[in-house]
């Protein structure tokens, strides 16, 4: 499919999506690109986009054949009727991959997951209804993938003033997921994370 048998917002997603360089909610969406994904960009970028449910609510990732359109379209330049706000954007991203060739690099050399963000978009949006609130870490290991050392993250976060761990002090309640999850600080496990509000 080429730039040209995409809307706008249809290419603005991908590129949005390789940015982000990982899964991303509606809201994150919203918030990182002010864009959203309907069940019309489902439709159109089938094959370049992956939706999956994560409980309730759906996140969406670019795949192997969207980056690749992505790189293909960055080489191409700006497509001949796109006009402003993308064709600014058109102009950057020929930049980019201009400054890729020149370094030998690739695509994920430049746009990587942050782990840090990742974790704490999973909290908000696992605490919409309920600010403030402890979540399991297992419930936060549901939404990230296997290459997310999540207890090296939260070693780390844990110095930070907004970021609180604790153990789940009733036994009886603890699953297997739980231990697994469970991240060592000391020498104790902890099973809770908090992420206090700005």
């Amino acid at each position: 499919m080429t730039a040209e048998e995409m809307t706008n917002r249809d290419q603005m997603t991908l590129f949005a999506l390789l940015a982000i360089a990982r899964p991303a909610t509606n809201r994150e969406l919203r918030d990182i690109a002010g864009l959203e994904i309907d069940a019309g960009n489902k439709r159109r970028l089938k094959g370049y986009l992956q939706s999956t449910k994560r409980r309730s609510t759906t996140v969406h990732a670019i795949t192997k054949a969207g980056r690749d359109w992505c790189l293909t379209a960055m080489s191409a330049g700006r497509p001949a009727d796109t006009k402003f706000p993308a064709g600014p954007l058109y102009a950057i991203l020929n930049g980019l991959r201009t400054y890729l060739i020149r370094t030998d690099q690739e695509l994920e050399d430049l746009f990587k997951p942050d782990a840090e963000s990742w974790i704490r978009s999973v909290y908000d949006e696992l605490t919409v209804r309920r600010k403030g609130q402890y979540v399991r870490l297992a419930d936060v290991c549901e939404w990230l993938d296997d290459d997310v050392d999540l207890s090296a993250e939260l070693d780390r976060m844990v110095e930070q003033p907004d970021v609180h761990l604790k153990a789940e002090l009733d036994q009886r309640k603890l699953t297997t997921e739980d231990e697994q999850a469970a991240v060592l600080i000391g020498s104790e496990p902890r099973h809770l994370l908090k992420i206090e509000l700005a």
